[in-house]
Formats: structure tokens, C-alpha cells, sequence
């Protein structure tokens, strides 16, 4: 009797929506409402986790396993009428048809509408000044600083000098000249970035939008290379964990998370701007919470401040197995 049940809820199936797979298995799609989404906040939590996209994915099932449930209870209330149409069901039966359509029918979570929800992202550098609490980049003309101080290798105000093709030395030098008006290019900036520093803690940072998709590879990155010996004192000596690529028109400055200050984030990056996975410090939502300060909560800044910036993303290979 079974097996002829089976027939008759499998053709009944077939007439549905539902994809069938080659395991005789099927599947539907859950879809979002429009006004879903994740948030600053509710990101900031799941990246936080030591495996963000284990976290994503049971968020999902939390907010979608009754409807997921509902679906099905749907969907066993149709087949049951069709059926009753030619024939008597018992319990025994209609117990066989609630088992097998749990057990044989899936819904997909609607993930890619949380992964594609575009995200404010502050990028935090860790260069090796971190362990110096960031007080290597408030140097001359920031208030906290000294003229008569060099620069340390370590700050990444360094970092981001030679990046742009600048050596330390020059940058000192460029500094030494103090404050001025309508700056152009890189070291004028910059100079106006630390003369309007206000804050003996701060860390180079960039205001970047992207999806929650790239956030959350971005972390996994993070969280993977953390996982491979724990905090080290250099950044250096972790392991090779991928870069990303960033174009000279994101915003960019000296801010304070922990003080909630900072400069006026206008410094004039004249190349694009690769940065090693392995010196970001944190890459969290605006809206994050748990983390200091945000940049949104100092400044008040509208969204088009963080744009779109983000040209490429690289992971090793072993790195991607591994997650």
C-alpha cells in the first residue's frame, strides 16, 4: 500500500513548483520580504563569531525554519486534497504523506538576499603599531606629537606612505612643514590629516562600501588567520592570508574608536591602495557594536562617504580549503 502512496504523492509532487533533483529529492525557494535585512548591527554580530558563515547560515534557519515549516504544511494540505479526490485517506496514510514530505521536501533560505545587502565597512590597519596602541601615528604636528620625534617603522602612517610611493624620510620631512591650507596630493594631506588630529590613539582607516558577501569572506580570512598561532606581536609574522585592493578614491584618515575622534579623514591617496589581509585589524559595519566607537558615531557622516571602492579581493588557496 505504501508504495502506491508513494507513486501518488510523487506524481502529485511533480505537478507542483518544486525542482526535483536526481536523488528524488525536492526543493523550493523561501523568498524574503523586500524590507528584510541584515543590518550594521546584526553583520557586525555574525562576523564577530569565530566562523561567520557557519553563524550567517544559522541565523538564517532561526528566522526562516517556521516558515520553512509552514511551507510544507502547505504543501502536505494540498497533496491530501488531491488525493481525497480518488481516495479514502486513514491516519495511517496521512501519517506516511506528513513523513514523507519532511522528510523528502527542502525549502533554500533566501541567503543571497542578505548576502548581496550592501554594507558601510570601516577598515581598520594594524601595521605592527597596535601593540604601541596606536601611538605611533599621532607624530608632528598632531598636538601629541614632537618635531623633534622620527617616525616609527611600524605606524601606519609609514605603511601608507610607501604604499603611495613615498619613503619614510619623506614623509618626515613633509610633516615637519606643519599645517596648511587646500592641500594637493598625498603628503600635503597628510599633513593637514595629523595637524587636525586631536587624539594620541589613532589607527589608519578606510570607509569602504561593499556587500555582506565580501565582508563575510573578508572575516573568514581574518578569523582563519588568527586561528593559525594565535595574536602576534608583528603582523609580519602571520601567515600570508590574501590582500585586497582598494582604488584611491576611498576615503581615507586617522580615526580613534576608542576616544570616539579623530581627524578629518581627507587624506589624498594618489595611487590605488593594496592592503595585506594580514594588517587589518578589524573590518566591521558602521553600525557595529561591542568595538569602540564607529566613524558614523563621530561624525555623522551620510552614506555616500563610503563608496564603492573595493577593486579586488585574493585568498590563498590553502586558506579557502580550510573554511
Amino acid at each position: 500500500m505504501n508504495a502506491a502512496l508513494e507513486n501518488l504523492i510523487l506524481d502529485a509532487l511533480r505537478e507542483t513548483y518544486l525542482k526535483e533533483t536526481e536523488e528524488g529529492y525536492f526543493t523550493g525557494e523561501i523568498y524574503a520580504d523586500y524590507r528584510d535585512e541584515l543590518g550594521g548591527r546584526t553583520a557586525g554580530e555574525i562576523i564577530d563569531a569565530d566562523h561567520p558563515t557557519d553563524t550567517f547560515w544559522e541565523k538564517l534557519s532561526d528566522w526562516y525554519f517556521e516558515s520553512e515549516w509552514w511551507y510544507q504544511d502547505d504543501l502536505i494540505s494540498d497533496i491530501k486534497r488531491k488525493l481525497e479526490r480518488t481516495q479514502e485517506l486513514d491516519d495511517e496514510d496521512e501519517e506516511y504523506l506528513v513523513d514523507y514530505v519532511r522528510e523528502r521536501v527542502c525549502f533554500e533560505y533566501p541567503a543571497d538576499h542578505f548576502l548581496d545587502e550592501e554594507m558601510y565597512v570601516n577598515i581598520y590597519l594594524d601595521t605592527g603599531d597596535c601593540n604601541y596602541d596606536f601611538v605611533l601615528n599621532s607624530a608632528y604636528p598632531c598636538w601629541y606629537g614632537r618635531s623633534e620625534d622620527r617616525l616609527h617603522d611600524r605606524a601606519g602612517i609609514v605603511w601608507l606612505a610607501k604604499s603611495q610611493g613615498y619613503n619614510k624620510t619623506q614623509l618626515w620631512k613633509a610633516l615637519k612643514d606643519g599645517d596648511m591650507a587646500d592641500p594637493k596630493g598625498f603628503l600635503q594631506s597628510m599633513r593637514v590629516e595629523l595637524a587636525n588630529l586631536p587624539s594620541h590613539m589613532s589607527t589608519v582607516t578606510f570607509l569602504v562600501k561593499m556587500s555582506f558577501r565580501q565582508l563575510l569572506e573578508l572575516n573568514e580570512a581574518i578569523r582563519w588567520r588568527e586561528r593559525q598561532g594565535g595574536r602576534k606581536y608583528d603582523p609580519k609574522d602571520y601567515p600570508h592570508c590574501g590582500y585586497i585592493v582598494l582604488g584611491k578614491d576611498t576615503m581615507c584618515g586617522l580615526f580613534d574608536p576608542w576616544g570616539g575622534g579623530g581627524s578629518v579623514l581627507a587624506v589624498q591617496l594618489e595611487r590605488d591602495v593594496k592592503v595585506p589581509i594580514r594588517y587589518i585589524w578589524m573590518a566591521i559595519p558602521d553600525e557595529a557594536k561591542g568595538h569602540g566607537y564607529q566613524v558614523g558615531d563621530v561624525y555623522g557622516l551620510c552614506g555616500s562617504a563610503w563608496q564603492d571602492t573595493l577593486k579586488e579581493m585574493h585568498f590563498p588557496k590553502k586558506m579557502l580549503e580550510a573554511v
